[in-house]
């Protein structure tokens, strides 16, 4: 059975087996948006696969060797303490703005 959402988008029903925890929380996320569980697993699902790309690239990126040395480099100016934390920079900011 195809059901439409938008002019656009055909959309399907399925059936899927979920625990009670999952199902409460399923409930309670649903109830902010007039109670439409289709909504909240369609955006679960849309978010993890974001995530999963996500981490993907970050897979790839770590696998680069010139960041792989930025990173390390990175490192180890963080050991021998020359970082500056974000609070610092964040009062070096303001102080520069106030020049």
């Amino acid at each position: 059975m195809t059901i439409w959402i938008k002019e656009d988008e055909p959309v399907r029903k399925i059936q899927v087996t979920i625990d009670d925890k999952t199902e409460r929380l399923l409930e309670a996320l649903a109830v902010p948006r007039a109670g439409n569980k289709s909504f909240v697993v369609r955006e679960a699902v849309r978010r993890m696969a974001e995530q999963e790309g996500f981490e993907q690239y970050l897979d790839w990126l770590e696998q680069q060797p010139d960041v792989r040395v930025s990173l390390e480099g990175a490192r180890a100016d963080e050991r021998q303490g020359r970082t500056v934390s974000h609070e610092q920079v964040l009062r070096r900011l303001q102080k520069s703005r106030r020049r």
